[in-house]
């Protein structure tokens, strides 16, 4: 029964609040009065703009005169009165001898360019004509100071048009009215071009004609369900009452019937439209006797019958009051309207009274056709104030043709009530299934978390370097399996989420938020977009709306989740947030104008694992819109949507405001940190000396860089804050920097494009990156974060989570550190000792024959294992300088062997002062002399150049020697052969930023290697 009596008030409460707002401009004026003087002047920009306009306000008007349109006005200055435009004449005319009231009115519209304008009339009472600039342009019977003359006519609703002269429509109405109580210009006359006046006509007519038409289409099926089974004769009475009410809507307000059979006269107009109330009022009560027999006696349907019977005689054949005239005595047509009061409201309180009796014992299913018969029981009660008070009813039939197709359909649904029960056990088991899938889901989640956070915690112990320092190999991968780990440990997040809010264990904290969170999250998303996206995503939220009470992680995710659901399914277009206040709450709408959603689907969407089914398989696991849904409803929100397919969708959900009581001291504070962020300046770039590791701070907000700085040096970091990407980009071009904090959503360049615009220097070991994003997490966000990121954590920072961040990362990057020196140092371990033999061997010759040559050799000796001994010092890397001092030393050596079957040149810029692995360049020369030079009888030529190239630095050993095969070539390159020669420079190099290392060979002519490295290393 609450729920009856609930669905009850809300229909009426709608009712009236549709048509207070319907009929605003009569109870409350609706727009500014732009008739001054008898003048109206209309700007070209608001002719556009507003396209139709009311030309309501002071008109001039000549009571109890017509002036005709060719006479001057000026003649008639003295009886000129101004006059409000909607209003009754009452108390300016005065009728004359027979009765009749007329009246002149007057106005000049200047338009701002030439063309074809056109009125739109509506109820002039009780006759009228229209003259603009001289001519007759329409008219509605025939306004007279005779009443011999007069006429009038029913159908009071039609439009003018003519075109401007000299940039003016000189206006000109006749009214005539004889015994109507209310009578003048009561309604408002709307302006416009011709095709804007034309186009609002039609509009109206459709819009009449659609409702008229589907009251008679359901009224015959119905009929045609009782023809098939004449058992429920509810249904044929429903039938007869839906298409009688049909006909009368179109014999009302624009009247479509007479537009059809405009030869009816106004005396069978008025007889159609009194006489077919009676007939829809009978069927209405035979309906809900047959309905509800229980609470209808036989006996008051015979009287309602003979009751309506007489009315519907008296007015819907012979009046006798009337006698058919058209002109009616005003006592005759006072008592006529009391007649029909007296008879016909009664009944309608009747049927009233039996509603209430069925809605008090609350019958089973009694809603689905009470929603039909309140409304039109509202529908009833705004008839008779339209015929007694003059007051239309604007939207009503409209309304009242949803609420119908409404009541039908469930009307349907219940008579298939029978076809429920037969279902309703296994809609049971359904639900029992649904249940157990739930608790499922809920198990197999936190059963999965344990083995990920085992794979997260061993990964990351491997990536720190805990059980020693892995090489580069091992460490990308290691680095690859705990991101397809943290992926993975996502998803299970995203079911846990989904999970726990079926189960209602998912906590919120609301606290005061202001509405600027909402471009944050915008922001962010757009800096994510691909540049030569299709998509724009637009933001129409106005910064001084008030702050909102709701959990600002959770407020962020629901909008990510719906503004991914929208760039999903939006190729090209558009994307719009827009919020305003609705009462206590902050409404925000994010629209589309992607694919849009079926109808049959949009009661489903926001179910778990639902997703619309499209041609192509779609991302997710159809849980954002659940758990958006889900979220906002534990906010004490509301959700929905709405789609047309083919054209976009929008989805809407509200968010309570922050009333006084909740902004205490400490929100207040936090408010005002806000509103500090563009006071707060601070000389960049900042620079704190700590210890040896360097964390890089880049955020525009001055604020935050204040914070993380405060928060860095507490733990003895050295840190640096700039505030945008092109001061972190030369900052670390020209220093040592070990963690970057970067804000992903700046003005200039963004944290993201940052991101990959230090990835093209540093890769992920070298030097590691913390985005700071407002956005919740979501899988497919964090894989195009690590296209640049290592790690990234949500606003507002929790610092002490941040600080274990960076210790890991840091962790993660000596271990890499670590990795890259062992391996070099096994490397260097490597070089075999037959150049130490084979020198020793040419020394002690030599000490023979010249002992100035031999010391010579002893110095380039010396030299060859001071370098080697440098690199077994932890040097791994030395200067170009060294490395040739080294190789001059082993081929002076050489060419004391070889005599003149060795020939060298130096082609050296000595300007140059770039770094390189030790023992990188002298292996190279050692295995072109040894497998090039020595294996030709007449001996070859060495060449060794080091010279600049662009923006690298080319160096260059050739021999003329007997050169390599193209299968041992590959070998080499593939790093499958033992000749360390060439293998541990070449691994060297790989290690290398941006190195590249080139063998050329061609067997009886000689090799050549190539190794080109950054200048950048100097």
């Amino acid at each position: 029964m609450k729920k009856n009596i609930s669905i009850t008030l809300a229909i009426i409460m709608l009712f009236i609040i549709v048509y207070f707002i319907g009929n605003g401009e009569y109870f409350v004026s609706s727009s500014q009065p732009i008739a001054q003087n008898g003048i109206v002047t209309i700007e070209e920009k608001e002719l556009q703009e507003k396209t139709i306009l009311k030309l309501d306000g002071e008109w001039s008007f000549y009571p109890n005169i017509l002036i005709a349109s060719s006479d001057s006005f000026d003649a008639y200055e003295s009886e000129k009165i101004p006059i409000e435009v909607p209003a009754t004449w009452n108390s300016f005319v005065e009728p004359n001898e027979e009765g009749l009231t007329v009246g002149t009115y007057h106005v000049k519209i200047n338009v701002p360019v030439e063309g074809e304008y056109g009125l739109y009339i509506r109820s002039i009472r009780q006759s009228n004509r229209v003259f603009i600039n001289g001519k007759d342009v329409g008219s509605k019977g025939n306004p007279s100071e005779t009443l011999k003359d007069f006429k009038f006519e029913n159908d009071d609703k039609y439009t003018v048009f003519a075109p401007s002269e000299n940039l003016m429509l000189d206006i000109v109405i006749h009214v005539g009215n004889y015994n109507y109580p209310k009578s003048g210009i009561t309604f408002p006359i709307e302006f416009g071009t011709k095709e804007a006046i034309q186009r609002d006509f039609s509009m109206k007519i459709l819009a009449e004609s659609f409702v008229c038409i589907g009251y008679i289409v359901f009224g015959a099926i119905y009929i045609i369900s009782y023809s098939q089974n004449r058992k429920r004769k509810e249904e044929l009475f429903l039938g007869l009452f839906t298409i009688l009410f049909g006909l009368y809507m179109s014999f009302t307000n624009e009247k479509i019937f007479f537009l059809i059979f405009p030869h009816l006269t106004i005396n069978e107009q008025v007889r159609l439209q009194l006489g077919i109330l009676p007939l829809v009022d009978v069927c209405l009560a035979l309906f809900l006797y047959y309905l509800y027999p229980e609470f209808m006696r036989k006996k008051a349907i015979y009287i309602i019958s003979i009751l309506l019977g007489l009315l519907f005689f008296i007015y819907g054949i012979y009046n006798p009051m009337t006698k058919n005239s058209m002109i009616i005595p005003i006592e005759n047509l006072v008592l006529s309207q009391i007649i029909f009061a007296v008879i016909f409201i009664p009944v309608g309180l009747y049927n009233v009274f039996v509603l209430l009796r069925v809605l008090v014992k609350g019958v089973d299913g009694s809603h689905y056709i009470l929603i039909l018969l309140v409304s039109l029981t509202c529908y009833t009660f705004l008839m008779v104030m339209y015929y007694i008070f003059d007051i239309p009813m604007v939207y009503s039939e409209q309304l009242l043709f949803i609420f119908t197709l409404y009541s039908f359909a469930s009307l349907l649904s219940f008579r298939a009530n029978t076809s429920f029960k037969e279902v309703q056990a296994l809609s049971e088991e359904l639900l029992m299934h649904n249940q157990m899938k739930d608790e499922f889901l809920l198990k197999t989640s936190h059963e999965l978390r344990t083995p990920l956070n085992g794979i997260l915690n061993i990964s990351k112990s491997l990536m720190e370097g805990i059980q020693g320092p892995l090489k580069r190999e091992q460490q990308e991968n290691v680095i690859l399996i705990h991101n397809v780990a943290q992926r993975l440990g996502y998803l299970v997040e995203d079911l846990l989420i989904s999970s726990n809010h079926m189960t209602g264990e998912v906590r919120v904290i609301p606290r005061v938020v202001p509405i600027s969170v909402i471009d944050e999250v915008i922001e962010e998303i757009r800096s994510l977009m691909s540049s030569d996206t299709s998509i724009r995503l637009m933001s129409a939220v106005d910064s001084n709306l008030p702050h909102m009470y709701t959990d600002e992680l959770r407020l962020k995710q629901v909008l990510y989740n719906l503004l991914y659901n929208a760039l999903q399914h939006t190729k090209n277009g558009q994307i719009t947030v827009l919020a305003s206040v609705r009462n206590d709450y902050m409404e925000i709408q994010v629209s589309d104008t992607g694919i849009g959603i079926p109808s049959q689907d949009l009661d489903r969407i926001f179910n778990s694992f639902y997703q619309v089914k499209k041609g192509k398989k779609s991302g997710g696991l159809g849980l954002g819109l659940s758990i958006s849904k889900n979220i906002v409803e534990q906010l004490n929100g509301e959700i929905h949507v709405t789609s047309t397919l083919g054209v976009g969708t929008i989805f809407t959900f509200t968010v309570p405001l922050a009333t006084l009581e909740k902004l205490d001291i400490e929100t207040q504070q936090q408010i005002g940190n806000r509103a500090d962020n563009t006071i707060l300046q601070l000389d960049l770039p900042l620079l704190h000396k700590g210890n040896d590791k360097a964390i890089l701070i880049v955020d525009d907000d001055h604020v935050n860089i204040k914070v993380l700085v405060d928060a860095l040096i507490q733990k003895g970091y050295t840190v640096i804050g700039v505030d945008n990407g092109f001061d972190a980009i030369d900052y670390i071009k020209k220093h040592k920097v070990d963690c970057m904090l970067v804000d992903l959503m700046m003005n200039g360049m963004s944290g993201y494009e940052l991101c990959k615009q230090v990835r093209k220097q540093y890769d992920m070991l070298e030097l590691p990156i913390i985005v700071l994003t407002a956005i919740m997490q979501h899988s497919d966000l964090v894989l195009s974060l690590q296209v640049g990121a290592n790690d990234y954590l949500q606003k507002p920072i929790a610092m002490d989570e941040l600080l274990v961040r960076i210790q890991s990362l840091l962790a993660v990057r000596q271990s890499s550190i670590d990795a890259i020196e062992d391996e070099m140092n096994y490397l260097y371990a490597q070089v075999t000792p037959h150049f130490v033999y084979n020198t020793l061997n040419t020394i002690i010759g030599l000490s023979y024959t010249n002992i100035e040559n031999t010391r010579e050799a002893l110095y380039s000796l010396a030299t060859y294992f001071r370098a080697k001994l440098n690199v077994h010092y932890r040097n791994s890397m030395v200067s170009i300088e060294d490395e040739i001092d080294l190789v001059k030393a082993y081929l002076y050596i050489e060419k004391m062997r070889f005599g003149d079957r060795l020939t060298v040149a130096y082609d050296i810029d000595e300007s140059i002062q770039s770094l390189i692995p030790a023992l990188s360049i002298q292996p190279i020369v050692e295995n072109a002399v040894f497998h090039g030079i020595s294996k030709k009888k007449e001996g070859g030529t060495i060449e060794v150049s080091v010279q600049r190239e662009g923006q690298f630095i080319r160096i260059k050993i050739y021999d003329n020697g007997v050169g390599i095969s193209e299968e041992k070539l590959q070998r080499l390159v593939n790093e499958e052969n033992s000749r360390i020669g060439f293998t541990n420079p070449l691994k060297k190099f790989k290690l290398m930023r941006n190195a590249s290392f080139r063998i050329y060979s061609e067997e009886g002519k000689g090799t050549t290697v190539i190794i080109l490295l950054p200048e950048e290393n100097s």
